[in-house]
């Protein structure tokens, strides 16, 4: 088979084939593959992004932003909602599938050599692409940590935390410091380090391992001030003010120092993921970068970044869906704290899925108080937690809160959807969370109109609605 190019079937048959390597946290691996390679990710410059929440958010932003500014730009994001292919994309377009295929024949030998992981072997493939599409810039988001994550690889004149808080515990441990320096981990020498918003309960830990590596902490809020607030849709309409720094005559080069903005994306938490990406705009355009005004304004319009408090209409008659891929407490109280200001007087159900690792408690206390009725449910893998252990929480959540509460398991995560969606009409609104492995197959479904017809049952037979039977 030497010299024959792979199928596409071929290449996702090898990277299903080498999930039994799990994931092992490490850098002498990668190292080698990427040398291997020639080290493909040394060919461009890269925005390297960590952070508990929010990063995969702040990377569709800037790559819409910078594409809208002329350039070429590469994202790497993990993990996937519906298909590999959405980790690699260039100009917004997620990899073809023979390019995926191309990527990962590229890597596969050395990459079986080494015992490489998964997530090693994609990050590299992911890297080979890039190379050969000739980047002007990388925008990569950090895998798990940042000290050992195969992304910390690339060439980053820019780093970028994100909020901090604790998720994957077995790896990072339950220390918010400690977890803050496995982030912080990813600065560079001389390089800045934009701190998001969401860093402020660790900025001296973060500050002094800048002052450790010799990187440059610019801290975002006092480079741009955003000032925003709901649209009539799901998304958010605002101003941001260019301030300190960033509002400098030789940074502006003749561009206004204030700008109305909109932004298709839902929550308050979004103002201060668009402070973090304006606050690297900054940072290019200190490097020289050209990136005007109307190409922020336009890539912050036309950002695309699925299942993040995204809202599904609903046919006429039956319960709205809102999607969101939050899996930590963190996550929860920033959903708990925008669904009832969106859904004011409206009926909700829940619709829960969750990994074993995740903090189940913490992730079901802030969401218990308002919903009227939780479907739990979960995926196939050893990585799932079961329905009826969700369920169980839920119920003795409940009673400790007080709170009256409808909890029933659905194994199929598209079914209990339909079955959330079953007991209301369309006043009501059903908040699908907890997991990409939820998330993802909700949104393969909607793009068929069998699987899309099982999310609303009760559209395809009658207009009376049963609701929960106890």
């Amino acid at each position: 088979m030497a010299g024959i190019a792979w199928t596409p079937q071929q290449a996702r048959a090898w990277l299903e084939g080498i999930h039994y390597r799990g994931m092992h946290l490490g850098m002498e691996r990668v190292e080698t593959l990427a040398g291997r390679l020639g080290n493909p990710e040394q060919a461009f410059p890269s925005i390297l992004i960590a952070g508990t929440n929010g990063k995969g958010t702040v990377a569709a932003l800037l790559s819409s932003i910078l594409a809208c500014a002329g350039l070429r730009v590469g994202c790497y994001t993990s993990p996937h909602l519906v298909d590999w292919t959405e980790r690699i994309a260039v100009g917004g377009e997620p990899i073809g599938e023979m390019d995926f295929a191309a990527a990962l024949q590229a890597v596969a030998t050395d990459a079986d050599h080494l015992q490489a992981t998964p997530f090693e072997a994609l990050t590299m493939a992911a890297f080979w692409h890039f190379r050969r599409a000739c980047l002007d810039w990388g925008v990569i988001e950090v895998g798990l940590g940042g000290r050992l994550d195969a992304t910390r690889l690339c060439r980053a004149p820019i780093t970028v935390v994100t909020a901090i808080g604790v998720d994957h515990t077995a790896e990072l441990g339950t220390d918010l410091e400690g977890i803050a320096r496995e982030k912080g981990s990813i600065m560079r020498e001389t390089a800045p380090a934009v701190l998001g918003p969401g860093t402020t309960p660790v900025r001296s830990v973060l500050e002094a391992h800048a002052a450790e590596v010799g990187a440059r902490p610019v801290f975002s809020q006092e480079w741009v001030d955003l000032a925003g607030e709901p649209d009539r849709q799901w998304g958010m309409v605002g101003t941001a003010v260019w301030t300190g720094t960033a509002a400098r005559p030789s940074l502006l080069r003749g561009e206004p120092e204030c700008f109305d903005w909109a932004m298709p994306l839902a929550g308050r938490h979004m103002l201060n993921n668009l402070t973090t990406a304006l606050a690297v705009v900054a940072c290019l355009r200190e490097q020289a970068v050209s990136v005007p005004t109307g190409a922020i304004v336009e890539g912050v319009r036309s950002v695309c970044w699925p299942g993040r408090l995204q809202h599904i209409p609903a046919p006429e008659g039956s319960a709205d869906l809102v999607l969101d891929v939050g899996h930590n407490p963190l996550a929860a109280r920033t959903i708990a704290g925008e669904i009832p200001l969106r859904a004011q007087g409206r009926r909700l159900h829940l619709v829960l899925a969750l990994a074993a690792d995740k903090d189940l408690d913490g992730f079901l206390r802030p969401l218990i108080g308002w919903a009227e009725a939780v479907i739990a449910t979960g995926w196939s893998g050893d990585r799932a937690r079961p329905p009826e252990e969700i369920a169980i929480r839920a119920r003795r959540l409940a009673e400790q809160l007080h709170s009256p509460l409808h909890v029933e398991t659905v194994p199929d995560p598209v079914e209990a959807v339909g079955r959330a969606t079953s007991g209301l009409d369309s006043d009501g609104l059903v908040v699908v969370t907890g997991s990409h492995m939820l998330v993802g197959p909700v949104l393969d479904a909607l793009g068929y109109q069998r699987e899309r017809s099982r999310l609303w049952p009760e559209m395809t037979l009658s207009t009376s609605r049963a609701g929960f039977s106890e």
